[in-house]
């Protein structure tokens, strides 16, 4: 039986990078300070970040519109991950706080619901088509 989830390889790489986004944002701060990984300054890096996140905009550009367009017609992946983007982006702002780690990792995780959804819509659609 072949396993549905890794049918939709761009969604799938999607929800992994967005939920490894959100434990960074959320965990890295903790882990730094507390554990033996002090030495892994460079994570905290804002070049980090900001390569996740232009990873993370790009694989939802590649996986979100393009199965809108061909697959599903439904707008609620695309208005989640835009949400979701919208978080990350008020969380950049708000620079070193509490408030950046909670509304860039709130902001990961929607983006990483955008593409379950996303990949909800297309397998039932297989699934219905078949």
């Amino acid at each position: 039986m072949k396993n549905r989830f890794f049918s939709v390889p761009l969604d799938f790489l999607g929800i992994s990078t967005s939920l490894l986004c959100a434990i960074h944002c959320a965990f890295l701060p903790f882990f730094l300070s507390f554990t033996s990984l002090a030495g892994l300054h460079f994570l905290a890096n804002p070049w980090v970040e900001y390569s996740v996140i232009v990873i993370s905009l790009g694989l939802a550009l590649l996986s979100l519109f393009p199965a809108y367009n061909k697959y599903h017609y439904h707008f609620a992946p695309l208005l989640v991950v835009g949400l979701g983007f919208l978080l990350i982006g008020l969380g950049q702002l708000l620079g070193e706080s509490d408030s950046e780690i909670i509304f860039t990792a709130l902001g990961a995780a929607f983006v990483a619901f955008a593409h379950g959804l996303n990949w909800y819509f297309i397998t039932r659609l297989k699934n219905t088509a078949c």
